[in-house]
């Protein structure tokens, strides 16, 4: 578990990272009408967009820690410093109509209990430990890398923010109740190569 606690603390923080990145930013803006334009400039929306993928990330990792019946108090902090940024650089928002449009049509990932899938089976995601598919209306945005099943923005949050390398956790604990791990997982694991 505590490989896990670690993977999850460098997760969080990298989430916090960037949105506390973006909320320095904005409380940066001393004009609200400069605000207000970048706001709604098709380069503002989009940075918006992906910042708002990165907070959903954080919610997914919610979502693990409970199917983990993880209680550790470093990452809830973690967790409650990212939902305290993430709700002061909502107040921003109020100056894009695009950007709220956007925020609200957009779907929450589905962070409820897992159920099994058709073929009885849960994959688990590499970064955020918890379930993959059944999101966002059916529509499963996952990649599987080295016997790793990773939500795409997950994985794109992690290599982009976090390490080059997509961390290999739950493959690994897999194999090594069957197998030797997968390459990129041994390391994880202290296996030499």
């Amino acid at each position: 578990m505590e490989g896990k606690v670690h993977h999850l603390q460098k997760c969080l923080d990298g989430i916090y990272k960037v949105i506390r990145s973006a909320n320095d930013i904005l409380c940066g803006i001393s004009q609200p009408s400069v605000c207000s334009e970048v706001l709604q400039s098709p380069q503002g929306v989009a940075y918006i967009a992906g910042v708002n993928e990165v907070y959903k990330v954080s919610k997914r990792v919610e979502g693990g820690m409970k199917s983990l019946n993880n209680n550790n108090q470093n990452l809830h902090n973690r967790l409650r410093d990212i939902e305290l940024t993430w709700n002061n650089l909502q107040a921003f928002f109020s100056f894009s109509p695009a950007i709220l449009q956007m925020l609200s049509s957009e779907l929450t990932p589905d962070c409820s209990p897992a159920s099994d899938s058709e073929n009885g089976q849960i994959t688990t995601c590499g970064v955020c430990l918890f379930r993959t598919g059944n999101e966002l209306n059916g529509k499963a945005n996952t990649v599987l890398y080295n016997s790793c099943h990773y939500h795409a923005s997950c994985a794109n949050f992690w290599l982009n923010c976090v390490d080059s390398n997509l961390p290999g956790l739950i493959a690994a604990e897999e194999r090594s109740q069957t197998s030797e791990p997968c390459s990129s997982c041994a390391e994880l694991h202290g296996h030499p190569l």
